[in-house]
């Protein structure tokens, strides 16, 4: 673009100009720039009235745009209708047609072929029959409902034309089933073994103590006689095992020294015992609490027999005889000793020291 400040540097120079030539020199240069900023004007008409043009011209695609937007928007809401309507029918369908899951679609082919089977081998022939596979061709409408494959079977008035479904063939056949072993493992023979051995030698082979039954035997209390199931057999880890053993007749005696009367025959009775006479003796300091026992604990005592304890008092009675305070019999026929009288032990049985006291319970 022609610079208007030389325009004017231009008509400066001719004013200044004295003589004729210094005059027309410098008229000559302000007429040519006029005539450059006249043409360059015309040029930017000219490029006015282009973009005028261009301008129009993208008003009207504009307006088409608009036209089309609201055209497509429509078809859009229909659409929308359109799919909404279907969801609706769908959602009908799947109400009232017959509805099955895969698992129990395979369960009703696989009852259909056992009782086929046994149908054909119920009447009398000479020939026996066997079913060992099933062709079919289902006609239905395939649903994903909680991430499983659901068949949705037509009626004979379904709104969807069985040529919209979906058609599902596959072969179903039958074969023989066979045995597995690989979660089996080998039953230990315990038999001959003591109790405690035998079910510390279960639990290591990975199985559960099952019911353990008493039998008199002439074997050693406590000796295994038998298994269920049997030693060298095979059983699924976590089975439990049965065993019998030669009958107990003598326990261990626990230690009572120190319990509560209530503990204490809950104790003996834990182990096959039974509470025996208590005798009360006075000692301020263990009142309720057991101070001796008829047989020493870890002694053996017959099964079910009685242990007598002596237990601490703080009730003292006196009667005068002769002048001297002496201790008397209280009532309900226990016995109050004199300070520093024990129970004497009951002579005990001699037996084995194996047998686990938790089997004796």
């Amino acid at each position: 673009m022609v610079d208007i400040i030389e325009l004017r540097n231009n008509i400066d120079r001719l004013n200044r100009s004295t003589t004729a030539a210094a005059k027309k020199q410098s008229y000559t240069l302000v007429q040519k720039t006029i005539e450059g900023l006249e043409s360059e004007y015309g040029a930017i008409q000219k490029e006015l009235v282009l973009k005028d043009d261009s301008l129009e011209l993208l008003k009207k695609e504009n307006l088409n745009l608009k036209q089309d937007y609201a055209i497509l928007d429509s078809r859009v809401q229909e659409i929308l209708k359109e799919k909404a309507e279907i969801e609706k029918q769908l959602e009908q369908l799947s109400r009232t047609r017959p509805e099955l899951t895969s698992s129990n679609l395979i369960k009703t082919f696989r009852d259909s072929l056992e009782e086929m089977d046994v149908t054909m081998n119920s009447t009398s022939s000479n020939v026996n029959y066997s079913v060992s596979s099933m062709s079919i061709k289902l006609r239905t409408n395939l649903a994903v409902q909680d991430n499983e494959l659901r068949f949705q079977l037509p009626k004979a008035d379904d709104v969807i034309p069985a040529g919209n479904l979906s058609e599902v063939e596959f072969t179903i056949s039958s074969s023989a089933k066979q045995p597995v072993f690989s979660d089996l493992i080998d039953v230990p023979d315990v038999i001959g073994l003591d109790v405690d051995s035998a079910l510390s030698l279960i639990k290591d082979a990975g199985f559960v103590q099952g019911e353990i039954t008493e039998k008199e035997s002439d074997l050693i209390q406590g000796t295994v006689l038998s298994q269920i199931p049997s030693g060298s057999s095979v059983a699924r880890s976590g089975d439990t095992v049965d065993i019998v053993i030669s009958k107990i007749t003598s326990v261990l005696v626990p230690d009572v020294v120190g319990m509560t009367l209530d503990s204490a025959k809950k104790e003996l009775v834990g182990n096959r015992l039974t509470m025996g006479k208590v005798t009360e003796q006075p000692d301020a300091l263990k009142v309720g609490t057991i101070l001796d026992q008829s047989v020493a604990a870890n002694e053996y005592a017959d099964v079910n027999a009685p242990i007598d304890v002596v237990v601490g008092t703080e009730k003292v009675e006196f009667a005068a005889v002769s002048g001297k305070p002496e201790l008397v019999r209280s009532p309900a026929n226990i016995d109050v000793l004199k300070p520093g009288a024990k129970v004497s032990p009951a002579k005990q049985p001699s037996r084995l020291s194996s047998v686990r006291k938790s089997i004796t319970r």
